[in-house]
């Protein structure tokens, strides 16, 4: 949902790698004889991942399966959680963790604030990619813990957006929109949904969709929302009683300057007011 790009200071994984690797831990050596493994493998993840075939990483390596020589699966699982995580080798975990505090959490769209590191492909299963920064995103709680999981893709139409490493048309052109529904509540309500370009690819499509359905943003975005809408109807009206400015103005002023300050393509606060806008000569009559 939202692009981020690794700050130009971040430590290439290799040196990520040394860096963790400064605390004598028991499994220090085999981590540095298979670090050339572990970089060839990284190289792979990425090409992968911005060619939308991830999904073709094996899949079968259970925990604390060899990944090369005597390292194991595990003991790159206790590289993070113990070097980078708990003794913040390099500062790399708050740098990562920084990274989104200003857009939030990439996975569903800003709507929560990034308190943990997600590890894109699960280090249970992939501890190739344990202490990878491509591999670790700022995450929300609720992203990681109630959806995302340990979620890893194994067919190319149910992928999620990789924040650092997917198509930047994802990120720049429109696919999420939302229609405003006048029901019978005082405010209406929103429906969110998913209409991507036609002249993308259907695995782009597809992968926007399922990151939309796996996230459960339609509800998410619908809750959240909830909120500006009522705030906006309320101005709406205050205005339109007190004869203080046209519908003319008030599109202007209170829809269209939102709409264009939010500058990310696929705003959940940019689709709620072009959903608005559209439906404006209904809702001010009725207000």
């Amino acid at each position: 949902m939202i692009h981020l790009d690794l700050p130009k200071e971040m430590p290439s994984f290799s040196e990520v790698i040394d860096l963790c690797c400064t605390k004598d831990v028991a499994y220090k050596q085999s981590v540095l004889n298979g670090k050339s493994f572990l970089l060839q493998e990284a190289e792979i993840y990425k090409n992968l991942a911005m060619n939308n075939d991830l999904f073709l990483f094996d899949t079968t390596l259970p925990k604390n399966e060899i990944i090369f020589g005597d390292l194991r699966n595990e003991h790159m699982v206790r590289l993070y959680k113990y070097c980078l995580r708990k003794c913040r080798c390099g500062d790399i975990y708050d740098t990562i963790i920084n990274l989104a505090q200003s857009v939030k959490c990439p996975f569903c769209g800003g709507i929560g604030r990034p308190t943990q590191i997600d590890h894109f492909l699960p280090q249970g299963r992939y501890g190739h990619f344990s202490v990878f920064p491509e591999n670790l995103i700022p995450i929300c709680k609720d992203c990681n813990t109630e959806y995302k999981k340990e979620f890893f893709p194994t067919q190319k139409d149910k992928q999620l957006i990789h924040p650092y490493l997917d198509d930047h048309a994802i990120f720049e052109e429109q696919w999420l929109y939302a229609e405003y529904i006048d029901d019978d509540s005082n405010i209406g309500s929103v429906k969110y949904y998913v209409s991507p370009p036609e002249k993308w690819t259907n695995e782009r499509k597809e992968k926007v969709k399922f990151h939309f359905e796996t996230f459960y943003l339609s509800a998410r975005f619908s809750e959240v929302a909830t909120g500006s809408l009522s705030d906006l109807l309320t101005q709406m009206q205050t205005y339109k009683n007190e004869g203080k400015i046209t519908i003319e103005d008030f599109e202007i002023s209170s829809i269209d300057s939102v709409i264009n300050r939010e500058k990310r393509a696929n705003s959940w606060k940019k689709a709620l007011f072009l959903a608005v806008k559209e439906k404006l000569p209904i809702i001010w009559r009725k207000i």
